[in-house]
């Protein structure tokens, strides 16, 4: 209850040039969009802007952007970004923060609101989101849409994995979670056979997986649901990949084990102190009061030290390989 209360304050957000873009910081600019069609959705769009915008109460929380803020000239290579979020459907405020640095440091970052869309379903929500935004008038003529990257946290890492190759193997999590039923994130929270979230009994046949129709260039992995995967699942990832476990993390450690054996080119991983959550926004008092799973971290790990180190280990990623 108190991590949906969490979760709600988030949604509460309402919210060129013919050369590349150099890596120049610059501020962060914001936009809400709705993604028409048959199911519509919203999402985020951070950016590089040339306008210094003062702070802005959304809900709870203080954003450092923009909103809808002039566009910085130039074009910028893009980051889809897929939040986690499980049965609880989640939010991409959750990496607000880390979205508005992406932003100074010149990218594009689109963040879909998946809410409580099924797995599978996250995968084309992502799709559209970028085609959506390469056909809006404002943010189209400045995106290098041969640079793109996706990052996914918990969940999300699924779905980013998916879009850059990978085939899920829902029998393989049924064999998983027969085995760890202490691993309750990922047998609780993961995607099932259906394409919903939840553990589910196994399937004779894997569902058909989105085939990837992006043009990715590399792929951050925060604490990611990997258990559904396996080595033959995963062959189909060519991308270079930057993978950043949380010492402490929820989520069983062959999610880390099973993907980093698995994948055809070893991933750059990075251990960091805390727990699955520590990649989300830091929380105001408040929340943290009614979210503490999600909003606080064991005694001594500094949240800020940390989202300053992945911060400044994903910009350095993406620029070597966009």
């Amino acid at each position: 209850m108190r991590a949906s209360l969490f979760i709600a304050a988030l949604v509460s957000l309402c919210l060129g040039a013919a050369g590349l873009a150099s890596a120049t910081p610059s501020n962060a600019g914001v936009a809400r969009l709705t993604v028409a069609g048959a199911e519509p959705f919203d999402m985020l769009v951070w950016y590089p802007t040339p306008v210094e915008a003062a702070p802005w109460q959304a809900g709870p929380f203080i954003v450092r952007a923009g909103r809808d803020a002039p566009i910085a000239p130039g074009r910028f290579p893009v980051v889809l970004l897929s939040h986690g979020g499980g049965r609880t459907g989640g939010s991409p405020m959750l990496l607000g923060q880390l979205s508005a640095r992406l932003a100074r440091e010149g990218f594009i970052v689109i963040a879909p609101f998946h809410g409580r869309t099924r797995f599978v379903q996250r995968t084309h929500q992502m799709v559209r989101s970028f085609e959506a935004a390469q056909s809006d008038s404002r943010l189209g003529p400045h995106i290098a849409a041969d640079r793109v990257a996706t990052l996914g946290f918990s969940l999300g890492g699924a779905v980013a994995l998916v879009l850059a190759g990978a085939i899920p193997d829902f029998a393989l999590l049924d064999t998983y979670c027969a085995a760890h039923p202490e691993d309750a994130r990922s047998c609780g929270g993961g995607p099932s056979a259906d394409g919903g979230a939840g553990a589910s009994p196994a399937m004779p046949r894997t569902p058909r997986p989105v085939p990837p129709v992006l043009p990715l260039r590399a792929l951050v992995l925060l604490d990611p649901f990997a258990v559904l995967f396996g080595k033959d699942g995963l062959a189909g990832v060519r991308t270079p990949v930057l993978l950043v476990r949380p010492r402490d993390s929820s989520l069983g450690e062959d999610n880390v084990r099973s993907l980093a054996d698995g994948l055809p080119r070893p991933p750059q991983l990075e251990r960091v102190p805390g727990g699955h959550f520590i990649f989300v926004d830091i929380c105001p008092a408040a929340l943290s009061a009614e979210a503490p799973e999600l909003c606080r971290d064991a005694a001594g790990v500094d949240r800020t030290s940390v989202h300053s180190d992945v911060e400044a280990a994903i910009v350095r990623f993406l620029r070597a390989n966009l």
